[in-house]
């Protein structure tokens, strides 16, 4: 049994950097009818194809590279201590991400503090991310969600975009869909791509404004184009599904290797849907399971479990019983319903412990 991933949110889950920011899909769905098992033509492979991508050596690091990165923590160093805040911000992202310097989140956290109080938004919108996870500080997501709203003044975009969020969620603040759209419409204006990607979910499904699909797959459209891959991947669903455009795989397949390609797990899950169903797009079950595998090693449930699927039904992989129970008990584990549901059925037809 399948898991699909439909439309969802952008909600930025690492830290931002100065300037930056990256998205973690989120994703909800609903399940499909088990097939009996069955066996694919064509080679398949003879290893456990997740246990490969998760125990792959990293590529060497380039001694040149940290040499670089140590370069400009030097000169972030020396021209915070000459009084340059915006410096001092670039300095607590080297101590947040261990860029040229061994990790240190409670020194991020008092360099952002000094950029912020300095005027530098980014710095208020940096801190307030550490506030919101706990790292190097207390959680407070109260305080978080004041430094959010100080940034987005400020012109910050990932400020705006990270306050729109607690805005939407009622984290730290009252519950506003109205004034989410207002600092979600600031940011995407200001060039936070993930920000119209949440805009465009908040015009879609009317929260906060009247409903108006077309706007919202405009959004998605030029979010996507900026590089938001979970805009990427709400464009794609909806062609995909024929949401407001007339239905097309062919439109979606592209639309979600990019999402899948800017690690949006979800996507990568449709995207081995398409191949895995064969429709429009030829049947490819060994693509199919390079997908979902790529969805799994992100630690994605649905991924763990649709290759699950694959092993049970031998599409792709090898038909291996024992091998679906495991990748369905690492979906269930992971949250996912649908992983528990196959995981027992599995055990009640005595084929897994």
């Amino acid at each position: 049994m399948r898991y699909r991933n439909s439309v969802s949110r952008a909600r930025p889950s690492v830290r931002v950097v100065v300037w930056a920011g990256i998205v973690l899909a989120l994703g909800t769905g609903c399940s499909r009818a088990r097939k009996t098992p069955g066996h694919t033509t064509g080679p398949v492979p003879s290893v456990d194809p997740v246990e490969v991508a998760e125990q792959a050596s990293p590529a060497p690091s380039s001694s040149a590279g940290f040499e670089a990165f140590h370069r400009g923590f030097t000169l972030h160093d020396e021209a915070c201590t000459g009084g340059d805040f915006g410096q001092c911000v670039n300095l607590g992202a080297d101590y947040e991400t261990g860029r040229g310097v061994d990790p240190d989140p409670a020194r991020a956290a008092t360099l952002y503090e000094s950029g912020c109080a300095h005027g530098v938004a980014s710095g208020c919108a940096n801190e307030g991310r550490l506030f919101q996870r706990g790292e190097g500080v207390a959680q407070d997501v109260a305080r978080a969600a004041a430094l959010y709203e100080k940034a987005c003044k400020g012109g910050s975009p990932n400020g705006c975009n990270d306050l729109g969020l607690d805005l939407q969620n009622g984290t730290g603040v009252p519950q506003d869909d109205t004034r989410a759209v207002r600092v979600f419409t600031k940011s995407c204006d200001l060039g936070n791509a993930d920000a119209c990607t949440n805009l465009g979910f908040m015009r879609s499904t009317g929260r906060g404004t009247p409903a108006d699909p077309a706007a919202g797959m405009e959004l998605y459209r030029r979010a996507c184009d900026g590089g938001s891959g979970q805009g990427c991947h709400n464009l794609a669903y909806r062609y995909e599904n024929g949401l407001g455009v007339p239905k097309s795989e062919r439109e979606a397949l592209p639309l979600y290797e990019k999402a899948c390609g800017l690690s949006v797990a979800s996507a990568c899950d449709n995207e081995g849907n398409l191949y895995e169903r064969g429709a429009e797009i030829p049947r490819d079950p060994a693509k199919a399971v390079s997908l979902y595998v790529k969805a799994c090693v992100m630690k994605d449930a649905a991924g763990c479990n649709n290759v699950g699927h694959m092993y049970e039904l031998g599409r792709g992989l090898p038909q291996d019983d024992a091998k679906a129970a495991t990748y369905y008990k690492r979906a269930c584990d992971g949250g996912l319903a649908l992983g528990c549901t196959n995981l027992g059925e599995l055990q009640r037809a005595g084929r897994a412990k």
